[in-house]
């Protein structure tokens, strides 16, 4: 870590060092005070995933621009969801965020199921609140920053037809891998995803701000409730971001569990308590809607897949350091492709029967 832009940035932000608080991918974070409030202060790292991190001006804006954003949006929502003060500096001798202290980070080692359950329905209510907060962006996708535009979508045009170009992707990926790997081909997978991807294309109408990275980590708790940071906003199919979410805690993490990057969460010792997130998820998110949960649990599927496809993409490639930290080495990238395999069709299978359903009610 650099010391002396540590230093620059308590000068610059006027605020007291309190402690270190740890570190992700990207940035380091400390617990700071201003005028008796408790704030922490992020430092864009120098080096991330084995590689120097070049300054990009337009990137960060992106970044903390949407973050901004985000946050305003779930506490129009859902009041104290997300950090109440966020400020951030930009140049290219000092960049930093500066945001409220939201509470203690979830420990899914210690928590009850039961507190698992409700600390995912929770964050559910929180998700599906914060959709119906406009965004008031132009475009859609992953957000950008010009000096022209300012804070966009980084997609422009017909939003809807993107998704059905994508949806067709998914589909096309899917042939892929039972070409290449006959162990994919299944009759129900095939029949799931093909209902998935009709399910989305009818009911896509309007991009909303949705969050792709809401990792433990990034969960807080702060007395009974949730507080959810550094995010990863985009302008989106919302279920598409709600699928992903119980892709994570159900598959995901548990599957990369014993890489570099989720290493020392120990997921593998807290399955169970990852998967009573998920269903908490989609009782908070769902409202007991069982055309909401199809159309989850259908990006679900199409989430799992294109995680088996981008493994199944590595295994043809030079493998990057960055790629080595996120998904480990190529013999257990293979591995863990089988093991998405198995996942994927015992999820289409269990998902079949509501698909279908969803798929009947648009002719009643």
């Amino acid at each position: 870590m650099n010391e002396l832009k540590l230093e620059a940035a308590l000068k610059h932000a006027d605020v007291e060092l309190k402690e270190y608080l740890g570190e992700g991918a990207w940035h380091r974070a400390w617990k700071v005070s201003k005028d008796a409030n408790e704030l922490v202060l992020r430092i864009p790292k120098e080096v991330a995933y084995g590689k120097p991190v070049p300054f990009d001006e337009e990137a960060l804006r992106a970044e903390y621009g949407g973050t901004e954003l985000y946050y305003q949006a779930v506490n129009k929502a859902v009041p104290g969801a997300a950090p109440a003060f966020y400020n951030f500096h930009v140049a290219q001798e000092l960049s930093y965020t500066l945001e409220s202290f939201g509470g203690q980070q979830i420990d899914l080692h210690t928590m009850t199921e039961e507190t698992a359950f409700q600390t995912g329905k929770k964050i559910g209510e929180i998700c599906w609140k914060t959709e119906e907060i406009p965004h008031g962006l132009d475009g859609f996708g992953y957000l950008a920053w010009s000096r022209d535009q300012g804070l966009h979508g980084s997609n422009s045009g017909d939003a809807t037809a993107a998704l059905r170009e994508e949806s067709e992707e998914h589909l096309a990926d899917y042939q892929a891998l039972c070409n290449a790997l006959p162990q994919f081909k299944d009759k129900t997978a095939s029949e799931a995803l093909r209902l998935a991807a009709e399910l989305r294309n009818e009911r896509f109408t309007t991009p909303l701000i949705a969050n792709q990275d809401a990792s433990p980590e990034n969960i807080l708790m702060n007395g009974d409730g949730v507080c959810l940071i550094d995010p990863y906003p985009l302008l989106y199919y919302p279920r598409g971001m709600a699928g992903n979410f119980v892709n994570l805690y159900e598959t995901f993490f548990v599957a990369l569990a014993d890489t570099e990057r989720y290493r020392k969460h120990r997921f593998s010792a807290c399955a169970g308590k990852l998967k009573m997130v998920a269903k908490g998820f989609i009782a908070g998110y769902s409202a007991g809607d069982a055309q909401i949960v199809s159309e989850v649990r259908g990006e679900q599927l199409l989430q799992l897949l294109e995680t088996a496809f981008s493994h199944y993409q590595l295994l043809s490639e030079e493998l990057t350091e960055e790629a080595t930290i996120r998904y480990g080495s190529k013999e257990e990238i293979e591995d863990r492709l089988t093991f998405l395999c198995e996942e994927l069709k015992s999820l289409a299978a269990f998902e079949i029967d509501g698909l279908l359903c969803s798929a009947a009610r648009k002719f009643i």
